[in-house]
């Protein structure tokens, strides 16, 4: 069974308790930890309801932001988190324009977040993701194209970053191995894009000690 969200339709803007409650829980300095508390008991206790997920990889974003001291990122999560713990507990119309672009915001690091789980099988496609994300296949192209990098550029910059990973990794493994581990799928495709996007082939890049 598949959800399509394809923001059909004019989006309505929040009204009612959304208005009065989401001021004072994005407030970014008003204690930020409060409100991401409260927002991952929401993400536990909406078990299967399809924001749970987005909800947890927004927390995940956060913290990953935190211990990197992104603070250009910190604002923006701490306002999708808290806009999405406040459609789990009903404070904001999964309809509204608020909550359409809180959701986009989750599905889109939901989709990076399966992006990488999956990195490893050559199978990973747009149509495999959108499965698991529960969007059509159109609407997961539209979440990328809204980044600038399509989702074939998303997985095959990911696949590059893991790949280089790998190569300064001691004591070093087969580039075989590397290539298959990273779902390139075959030796000859790993050379080819690896080559094209760093100058240098695999062993090259290894030997020089980036």
């Amino acid at each position: 069974m598949r959800g399509k969200y394809d923001d059909q339709g004019p989006e309505a803007s929040s009204t009612g308790p959304a208005r009065m409650v989401g001021p004072s829980v994005v407030e970014l300095h008003a204690d930020q930890t409060s409100v991401l508390e409260a927002a991952g008991h929401g993400a536990s206790a909406a078990g299967n309801r399809g924001w749970a997920p987005l909800l947890e990889a927004c927390l995940a974003d956060f913290k990953e932001a935190t211990e990197a001291g992104d603070n250009a990122r910190i604002p923006a999560l701490v306002k999708i988190v808290a806009d999405l713990a406040l459609i789990e507990r009903g404070a904001i119309r999964p309809g509204s324009r608020r909550a359409q672009q809180a959701l986009r915001v989750g599905r889109l690091s939901l989709a990076r977040r399966l992006i990488t789980r999956h990195l490893a099988k050559p199978s990973l496609s747009p149509g495999m993701v959108a499965d698991m994300l529960g969007v059509s296949i159109r609407y997961l192209h539209v979440l990328f194209e809204a980044t600038g990098a399509s989702f074939s550029q998303t997985v095959t910059a990911e696949r590059l970053s893991e790949s280089r990973n790998l190569l300064r990794q001691k004591p070093p493994r087969p580039i075989a191995d590397i290539a298959l581990s990273c779902g390139f799928g075959s030796l000859a495709t790993f050379y080819r894009i690896f080559s094209a996007s760093e100058g240098l082939t695999p062993g090259e890049y290894r030997a020089a000690g980036h």
